[in-house]
């Protein structure tokens, strides 16, 4: 009988020591399953903020190459600018133009500094001829 309890009790601690193995083991099942979804979100994640990356590196890049042909083009407004400032001043026989009118419509032409050139030509005709000159230039500066 003696035997018979040692081994009922040996049986015992047996069966515990199984079932307490279990229970690590499904403890460690729960906490894997865990770590893998943890895992799997954070690829997602990564995934999307290099999406994200991408698409803002695309998108500077467009605006850097905006920017470079705005800079190209204001520098161009700007050389055809000072092309026309220094015609325009060079174009009243050296001295410096100056409009000193009134820019309503109602101003009397006689007051323009073109006054003293009125004989030759009529003031929109030389408009029209400053205008072809800066065409020119900005046509050759665009080359």
């Amino acid at each position: 009988m003696e035997i018979k309890r040692k081994e009922n009790e040996a049986s015992r601690v047996n069966e515990e020591a199984v079932e307490a193995a279990r229970a690590a083991e499904r403890e460690a099942l729960m906490k894997l399953g865990y770590a893998t979804e943890e895992a799997n979100k954070n690829g997602r994640r990564a995934a999307r903020v290099t999406e994200q990356l991408d698409a803002a590196q695309a998108a500077n890049s467009e605006m850097e190459a905006e920017l470079r042909r705005l800079k190209v083009q204001s520098d161009q407004w700007r050389k055809a600018a000072e092309a026309a400032a220094a015609m325009l001043s060079t174009g009243n026989n050296g001295k410096l133009v100056e409009r000193t009118g009134s820019l309503d419509s109602a101003y009397n032409p006689m007051d323009s500094p073109y006054s003293e050139d009125m004989d030759d030509d009529s003031p929109k005709k030389k408009n029209g001829n400053m205008l072809k000159k800066i065409g020119v230039l900005w046509k050759k500066g665009q080359k």
